[in-house]
């Protein structure tokens, strides 16, 4: 017994040796790992590139175990590091305390991004893996903001605000524009100085980007400011900046906060920045710009509305192009019957409008229902592609039951979109409720192709699901020049696809409203023929038939130079390439990635790609009567049990046929081995004698 317990102890002890050796060796760093930083060529490193440097510890637990890691993206990276000019660094807060010191830094480990004009960004995301390393150089190395080498040698244009100065600007003494933010200290006269931030790991970063935004915002006009609120506690407690005057939470995070003070207004005149604190400056700017543009109801002709939706629109971009996929929401009113209370919606409008990007708000004195008409015309010159189909014509009936209307409304257009949308303003109370034109304004506020990544997927798919059926996403490329110029043609080919089946959909609209039409025609004569009571009657005439807006689709491109993990994220296996297109059934998250003849989804033949957007959500008007075979995404049945994601899309359970199909597996081993204890009994009793000669024998 002393030699068996021996004999495991032994090789229980070598395993664990070996266990050590691999670990070990697993924590070598690879051959031509560079040096940790110091403080003596800290600088001139930086002096060149981009560079992501950890700051860490060989005490902390968690940099130890986050060392492979590092390592590891190190190996795989530094090729591609060159190319993109951007490469991986390290700093040993032990052996470099006064580096670590004066850089602030108080946890480890702490991974930043710095360029030639020092700190930039901190990298943030968890969990720290090799992927999203990769993924956030590649993104860094191709922002033109973190290229702006004269921020070291630039004074910021941002004016520092007392109390009493922020205070006289939003009493209506302004005229500019200002920009201001607000921070959690006393002590910041200039933005770029060099302080203490409690509870404020964010404030360092946004000072370099603070020092952009207020230099690009000087070429607009519009001035910044900044305000300390740890020296204005009431203002900033005021504003609903509390946590920015004094700490609540020695757990949480501050950040600095960001609102726009409009010229020459005494009330309604401060906008808080609406989308949380972002690193990026691009953000910042657009906000201020276009709620300062917004506020002016600047005033639009027709011709400069067709040349908007004329336009075509450059999705994908190269370094300096001016965007152009831009939302115009018209105010459209008669000079001769319009009253100045009829204006008071514009000013209530500045605010909410300025939580939605891209959009842009004009006025007009006349109605738009003619233009409107003439450019859902030209969609008809679009669709008409394929001539072995019917011609295609438009609706009169349709585009009329669409922009009943009174004067004023809002007509919404967009660039490069041949359908427009009219609020449905029947009288002045429907006019000035501003609730019921901002739901409007929501439900059509998605660009005409958004651009889609790992950040905003989820919310596309939450969009206004009511309406949109599905999303289409046309995947492209970036990468070079010729794949931005082929990509946008991609786009503009999933976009005649879209119109092309957005025909289909508004005639099937139409249908249903007829026919609803008739059936209350009907009832109501019915009740006539019965000698119904007069109430009965005229209750069931004021019933109003619905005009549904619904099964439409959100349209998408997706960058796949840019977005190496999405399919992943997501769970969306196979293989894609540019040109090929996913469509998600935004109800129940199930994709679509092949036609109906099992060919992959592309947007090179457009009626194809109309056809599976008519199967999936109007399969009456469908040609063919095949179905589309889709899969969950981040399904929990494996490629082994695939066939149960399209059992599942076609109402049965998944989950529940998966837990049968392992019942009946482990229930037909139960039967197999029942079934050979019983053969092995009966072979036994058909033998007798200690020689076990069978029956048979013995009888002859």
């Amino acid at each position: 017994m002393t030699v068996y317990l021996k004999r495991h102890i032994f090789t229980f002890l070598s395993c664990l040796s070996l266990l050590v050796t691999l670990a070990i060796a697993a924590a070598e760093p690879p051959t031509g790992f560079p040096e940790p930083l110091k403080l003596t060529n800290f600088k001139e490193e930086l002096s060149n590139g981009l560079h992501i440097i950890e700051f860490y510890s060989p005490y902390c637990g968690y940099c130890r175990n986050f060392a492979p890691v590092w390592m590891e993206t190190w190996e795989e990276f530094k090729e591609e590091g060159k190319k993109l000019n951007i490469t991986l660094s390290q700093v040993n807060c032990v052996e470099s305390a006064d580096l670590c010191v004066e850089e602030g830094i108080e946890k480890f480990p702490d991974i930043r991004l710095y360029g030639p004009s020092g700190y930039i960004k901190s990298f943030t995301e968890l969990p720290r893996t090799k992927e999203s390393l990769i993924e956030f150089a590649r993104k860094e190395s191709i922002d033109p903001n973190n290229f702006d080498t004269n921020l070291d040698f630039a004074v910021s244009q941002s004016e520092f605000l007392e109390g009493f100065d922020f205070l006289k600007l939003i009493s209506g003494s302004a005229t500019r524009p200002y920009l201001v933010s607000f921070w959690p200290t006393k002590d910041l006269k200039d933005s770029g100085d060099s302080l203490k931030f409690e509870n404020c790991d964010k404030c360092h970063e946004f000072q370099r980007t603070w020092k952009i935004i207020s230099r690009q915002l000087a070429e607009e006009d519009i001035k910044t400011g900044h305000v300390n609120c740890e020296a204005n506690p009431t203002i900033c407690e005021e504003l609903g900046f509390d946590k920015l005057a004094k700490i609540t939470n020695h757990r949480a995070d501050r950040e600095p906060r960001v609102a726009l003070v409009l010229p020459n207004k005494t009330s309604n005149n401060l906008i808080d920045y609406p989308n949380g604190y972002s690193v990026k400056p691009d953000g910042y700017v657009d906000f201020a710009k276009r709620t300062f543009a917004n506020s002016k109801f600047p005033n639009i002709t027709e011709e400069e509305i067709l040349k908007k939706v004329s336009r075509n629109v450059n999705y994908l971009q190269g370094r300096g192009a001016v965007p152009n996929n831009n939302i115009h929401l018209v105010f459209s009113y008669d000079p001769d019957t319009v009253v100045i209370e009829d204006f008071d919606i514009l000013e209530y409008l500045i605010e909410p409008l300025s939580k939605i990007p891209n959009i842009y708000l004009y006025q007009i004195d006349k109605n738009l229902k003619d233009l409107s008409r003439n450019i859902s015309k030209g969609m008809y010159e679009q669709i008409n592609y394929n001539n072995s189909e019917t011609q295609k014509n438009f609706n009169e009936q349709y585009f009329t039951m669409n922009t009943v209307t009174q004067l004023p409304t809002f007509f919404m257009f967009k660039d490069g979109d041949s359908i427009s949308h009219t609020y449905p303003g029947y009288s002045t109370t429907e006019m000035r409720n501003i609730v019921e034109i901002m739901k409007w304004v929501e439900k059509y506020s998605n660009p005409l192709v958004a651009e889609v990544n790992s950040y905003n997927l989820e919310k596309l798919l939450s969009f206004q699901t009511e309406s949109y059926s599905n999303l289409a996403i046309q995947l492209v490329s970036s990468g070079s020049a010729k794949q931005i110029k082929g990509s946008n043609e991609l786009i503009n080919k999933l976009l005649l696809a879209a119109l092309d089946y957005e025909h289909i959909r508004m005639e099937n609209n139409f249908e249903e409203i007829n026919e609803r039409r008739a059936k209350k025609g009907s009832s109501i004569k019915q009740l006539r023929e019965k000698k119904a009571s007069s109430d009965k009657i005229v209750d069931k005439m004021r019933e109003e038939v619905p005009h549904l807006d619904h099964k439409k689709l959100l349209l998408g491109y997706l960058d796949i130079s840019k977005e190496k993990r999405f399919f992943r994220k997501f769970g969306i296996t196979g293989e894609y390439k540019v040109g090929d297109v996913i469509i998600i059934d935004k109800s129940n998250n199930y994709y679509y990635t092949k036609d109906n003849f099992e060919t992959t989804l592309t947007s090179n033949q457009p009626h194809l790609l109309r056809e599976a957007f008519v199967s999936l959500n109007i399969p009456s008007k469908a040609l063919y009567n095949t179905k589309l075979k889709g899969r969950l995404m981040n399904s929990p049945f494996h490629d082994i049990f695939s066939f149960l994601d399209i059992v599942h899309q076609n109402g049965v359970p998944g989950y529940f046929l998966f837990i049968v199909s392992i019942f009946m597996i482990f229930k037909s081993r139960s039967f197999y081995r029942r079934y050979m204890v019983r053969k092995h009994y009966r072979a036994k009793r058909n033998t007798v004698g200690i020689l076990g000669k069978e029956k048979k024998q013995n009888q002859d």
